[in-house]
């Protein structure tokens, strides 16, 4: 804060240097000079030093209180950037956990609905498997009694001619 020989508040230095010179304390050139009865007092100089000092006071302490408020001012701007890192990091490891959570439903319906469409082949399969067996066995008892008629038939049919071979038949009476 030092700028110079004479600024901020140091001029009164210069002030006193001067009044010494010229007489303002009493041992100067011309001491108790009556020309110099118009120059400032020594209390007056020291009131005008203690004022210039309180002021220089208070200057350094409104500058410390604008230093203390920008610092607080950092520190809490630097806490909210960080609390707003700390939920944006959040709010991604959540978004990252739905869009996982999205994925793995997504995947288990896929699963759920490619079984069903297994279920649903495999219950085709099994319900014509079934109409099949039921038709083969349908065809298996129509075979089986068209060859009992074609044997009945046919027993039929020999008889016929072995009684036709004969003639007539007729039988006689057992000799006794």
């Amino acid at each position: 804060m030092d700028n110079g020989t004479f600024g901020e508040g140091s001029w009164i230095f210069g002030l006193i240097v001067l009044l010494g010179l010229f007489g303002g304390f009493g041992g100067g050139f011309n001491g108790n000079n009556a020309a110099m009865a118009g120059l400032a007092t020594t209390a007056e100089v020291q009131n005008s030093i203690n004022s210039a000092m309180n002021q220089q006071n208070a200057q350094n302490i409104l500058l410390s209180s604008a230093n203390n408020n920008y610092e607080t001012s950092q520190l809490i701007s630097n806490q909210n950037m960080s609390m707003m890192q700390q939920n944006n990091s959040n709010l991604i490891n959540a978004i990252q956990g739905f869009n996982t959570v999205s994925g793995n439903i997504a995947n288990g319906f896929a699963s759920v609905s490619a079984q069903i469409a297994d279920l649903g082949y495999r219950m085709d399969k099994c319900c014509c498997d079934i109409k099949t067996t039921l038709l083969e066995d349908r065809l298996l008892d129509a075979q089986t009694k068209l060859n009992q008629q074609y044997t009945a038939i046919s027993n039929a049919e020999q008889s016929q001619y072995i009684l036709g071979q004969l003639g007539t038949y007729t039988p006689r009476a057992a000799v006794l």
